[in-house]
């Protein structure tokens, strides 16, 4: 009925080669103004838009399969973000103590001619299987899992690449209170009890660790909207997943120049950095990524301990479209995303909506 988990004993870090080594084009480059505005970003330029006081900024993000009317699989996820920037540079005034440490030897504290930012998120996510009102452990479905961690964010960036890199310590089993979150959604809502949280994996303190990449491999921009396509690279190494993946995003919108800093394809982990733009913005997305997954303890079970587990499909995929804009001082996010199952014990795409608000203060 269960197995144990397997981390492989390898290193997944290390930049995918079209992403190293690819440089935008510009399609607007014969314009005298756009060169201007080029060479005003180039170099150390990218200090005038870092202050030494910095933005401070709050954010909350809401994933849940209620958007796309469903109630199976990752069924929600909950976040809540503090964040920092942009500075010129990570040091002992800009991180909390831990990050200073942990982040003194890394290349995204010194790589030159960045703007610099940080946040951190506390989030929870649950999962289920597909039939919450069935009490019996169902051995051919997913498990039942809840997740609360603390993702800690380095975020450097120019005008054509974004670099970040993440720290994630929590926990999974019934400490992550997923029983007690999902039951007093569903009481508030009239929506099913869920009956199977007794068969839920065990307690366990996990870790993650993230680098990630995303560069404009094409940009077209005028003096008001534009478009660009975005490469994006990224690999992970923890107990709660380790991965490698690629994706390729396009965007239209208006104040593209920076707003790639913190874009991401998963809504919980993009800070909305259209919250600092001076005016009304607004962009929106299409992307996909795909890559191979070495180990998921939401499939998989515990790493040290038996608990339910289903078999992990490796190779996985997801398609996302969202919306991003910026109205007065807040500025919003929403996405849908269709994902590949997880294990072939599922034939079910993971389908969910994400909304998520940002507010930005000095």
């Amino acid at each position: 009925m269960a197995r144990k988990n397997t981390i492989g004993g390898f290193l997944l870090f290390g930049w995918l080669g079209f992403l190293s080594f690819a440089e935008p084009s510009h399609a607007n480059e014969q314009s005298n103004q756009n060169d201007e505005d080029a060479a005003a970003l180039e170099g150390s330029a990218v200090n005038s838009i870092a202050s030494d006081e910095p933005f401070k900024f709050v954010a909350f993000t809401l994933q849940n399969d209620a958007f796309v009317g469903d109630d199976s699989g990752y069924t929600n996820g909950l976040g809540v973000s503090f964040g920092r920037g942009p500075f010129l540079e990570f040091s002992e005034d800009t991180l909390p103590v831990h990050l200073d440490y942990l982040s003194r030897n890394l290349y995204i504290r010194t790589m030159p001619d960045k703007a610099r930012g940080v946040a951190h998120m506390l989030f929870q996510r649950m999962q289920t299987p597909s039939i919450i009102t069935e009490s019996e452990l169902q051995e051919d479905d997913v498990p039942w899992a809840g997740l609360f961690a603390l993702q800690s964010i380095l975020f450097a960036w120019d005008k054509d690449r974004s670099d970040q890199v993440s720290f994630f310590l929590g926990i999974v089993g019934p400490l992550a209170l997923a029983e007690q979150a999902q039951r007093a959604v569903h009481s508030a809502i009239g929506a099913d009890e869920p009956q199977g949280w007794d068969n839920q994996i065990e307690n366990e303190f996990v870790f993650r660790l993230q680098a990630r990449q995303a560069r404009k491999l094409y940009t077209n921009y005028s003096e008001r909207f534009g478009f660009d396509v975005i490469g994006i690279g990224e690999a992970s190494l923890g107990t709660i997943q380790s991965d490698i993946q690629a994706g390729v995003a396009i965007r239209w919108g208006t104040n593209l120049k920076f707003s790639h800093a913190t874009f991401n394809l998963q809504a919980d982990r993009q800070v909305n950095s259209l919250s600092l733009s001076p005016q009304n913005d607004f962009f929106t997305y299409l992307g996909v990524q795909g890559g191979y997954v070495l180990n998921d303890i939401l499939i998989d079970g515990n790493t040290f301990e038996d608990s339910h587990s289903v078999p992990l499909e490796h190779w996985q995929e997801a398609i996302t479209a969202g919306v991003v804009w910026k109205r007065n001082r807040f500025a919003y996010v929403f996405q849908l995303t269709s994902s590949s199952s997880r294990t072939p014990f599922v034939g079910r795409r993971d389908s969910f909506g994400a909304f998520g608000i940002t507010y930005p203060f000095k």
